[in-house]
């Protein structure tokens, strides 16, 4: 059996996967205004793809600070300490 580490780790760097939201609730209110067009597509719509690029940015950032926090480590030590020898679920 696998000795699991019980100390809490500091993952503050989860708070990231806040700024989608902040994205999406502040600040695409106030785009909705925008009466600009570039490339013949509306500010706003603009707004949303760029959206998703940015989450997509934060969550793969977010997945990088995991891995260097060890969260890797810990799951494999949860799975080994959950996870039968004939690798069935323990439940």
């Amino acid at each position: 059996m696998v000795p699991v580490d019980r100390r809490p780790r500091r993952r503050v760097h989860l708070l990231l996967l806040v700024l989608p939201f902040v994205w999406q609730l502040v600040l695409a209110p106030a785009v909705n205004g925008v009466r600009l067009t570039l490339l013949g597509v509306p500010f706003p719509m603009l707004w949303q793809m760029l959206g998703v690029v940015f989450a997509s940015v934060v969550i793969g950032v977010v997945f990088r600070l995991d891995r260097r926090a060890g969260v890797d480590a810990d799951d494999e030590a949860f799975l080994a300490a959950t996870t039968r020898g004939d690798g069935e679920d323990a439940r």
